[in-house]
């Protein structure tokens, strides 16, 4: 397995959308995003629900499978693809931040959550 890619930033949000989202990639440009929209999922079949992951702006997110989070490195597994991510730069405030939000997502125990 690759090293992971540098993840410097981080961004999390936790009002009507649970976000989320890793900026890695040579200059942070490009972005890992963990998304869950809660107040829209009464209105979607079971298999639309839950967390999906977005790279970048283009092609379609795909159904998040695990997360297994460590002190330095974050490994994302969607059912499309494995990422690992170094989250050695970024502050604790906002890793625990996204540990709670992360938390949050998981209410219904769709994904894996480990190494918390």
């Amino acid at each position: 397995m690759p090293p992971p890619q540098r993840a410097p930033i981080l961004t999390v949000e936790d009002e009507d959308d649970w976000i989320v989202s890793f900026a890695f990639g040579p200059q942070g440009t490009d972005r890992l995003t963990l998304k869950r929209t809660p107040r829209l999922e009464f209105m979607l079949r079971p298999e639309q629900r839950g967390v999906f992951v977005g790279v970048g702006m283009g092609g379609r997110p795909a159904p998040l499978v695990a997360v297994q989070w460590g002190s330095k490195s974050v490994d994302v597994v969607s059912t499309e693809r494995r990422y690992s991510l170094d989250i050695s730069k970024v502050d604790g405030n906002l890793l625990a931040a996204a540990l709670q939000v992360l938390g949050k997502m998981n209410f219904d125990q769709r994904f894996q959550l480990a190494g918390v």
